[in-house]
């Protein structure tokens, strides 16, 4: 089972997916936390391509303020990114009754993607037919005058500042996230995720809570609990 926690910059995908796959591991359940951004196949060859690949995509040195390379070179280096990620996946033996939580998915890029150049959705995910598809989206929903204030650094994708917006730091970021917020509103109206909203009160204990008792209710994974797939 493969769940994508979703959501925009700064809306505590990361954290959330952490503590998911933790509090399914102490409810006695088979579960991991997979770093989109960090995967590895146990192969020198595979593992160089990759290596190579996430240093153009997600490199060490700061992002530009502008960038001369355009929407549709990094839209393939990322589609080709999560295709291995699919691959990886795919690759696993469906039999480990494991449940993967994963920080992100390819929805957020289709998202940006749309937003700054326009491009048909259903054209976007059409690049991405090889990325793993989640059995669970959950969309981490809050607004973006909160979710400034969780973080001291925002990259200058996360402002913006690619997409043309300009000026204040803060305002920059507040209008590009809540751009980017209502095409993942859209979306999970459209595809059936599991929408969380956030706000200044809300703990992470309850985001998990929540994520939980959907995943109780709607998902039948009592395969993937330890007690039961054990061999007597």
């Amino acid at each position: 089972m493969l769940i994508a926690i979703e959501g925009i910059d700064g809306a505590g995908k990361t954290h959330i997916a952490r503590k998911l796959a933790h509090n399914l591991r102490d409810g006695g359940y088979l579960a991991r936390y997979l770093n989109k951004s960090d995967i590895e196949f146990g192969d020198a060859f595979t593992d160089s391509r990759l290596r190579l690949l996430k240093e153009i995509i997600w490199p060490e040195q700061g992002e530009p303020k502008i960038d001369l390379l355009g929407t549709h070179f990094y839209l393939f280096l990322l589609a080709s990114w999560f295709s291995a990620v699919g691959q990886m996946l795919r690759r696993e033996p469906r039999s480990g009754n494991l449940i993967t939580v994963m920080d992100g998915s390819q929805f957020r890029v289709v998202a940006k993607a749309h937003c700054r150049a326009k491009i048909d959705r259903a054209q976007l995910l059409d690049y991405f037919d090889r990325a793993a598809e989640p059995d669970l989206v959950v969309l981490l929903e809050i607004e973006p005058h909160v979710s400034w204030h969780r973080r001291t650094v925002f990259k200058e994708t996360e402002m913006g500042r690619w997409d043309g917006y300009r000026g204040d730091p803060r305002d920059a970021y507040c209008a590009y996230q809540t751009k980017i917020q209502n095409v993942l509103r859209e979306m999970a109206c459209e595809r059936g995720w599991l929408v969380v909203p956030q706000n200044e009160a809300t703990h992470d204990t309850d985001v998990v809570d929540c994520i939980l008792r959907h995943i109780a209710a709607q998902h039948d994974v009592e395969e993937y609990h330890l007690a039961r797939t054990a061999t007597p």
